[in-house]
């Protein structure tokens, strides 16, 4: 079975192989692939187009999204560590003052 596979996979590649050899043939395979790149191009201009008037987010406005989102929640906790650090100051700074423990509850 798998001689046969084998056997199979290399005429088909021998076979390609003859066909892409010609210069029309070639030549004639990169203008398929080049006109096929410009109409995926033109197809995803004309999708972002109907995306954007639609006021759909694209992929790469999610994935700008989480990177923002991303960056704030890092800059929220390098908050977050400055505050507990001007608490922690606060704390072992307060610690001789006059006022009674508890007496800034308010209550």
């Amino acid at each position: 079975m798998k001689q046969a596979r084998a056997a199979g996979e290399e005429r088909v590649g021998k076979a390609v192989a003859q066909l892409f050899s010609g210069d029309r043939a070639g030549s004639a395979f990169q203008t398929v692939l080049a006109a096929a790149g410009e109409a995926r191009q033109r197809l995803d201009r004309g999708l972002r187009a109907a995306l954007d008037a639609a006021q759909v987010p694209s992929a790469q406005d999610v994935a700008d999204l989480k990177r923002r989102l991303g960056e704030m929640e890092e800059l929220l906790d390098q908050l977050a560590g400055r505050l507990a650090r001007a608490e922690a100051g606060e704390d072992t700074r307060g610690a001789g003052d006059d006022e009674a423990p508890g007496a800034t509850d308010g209550g």
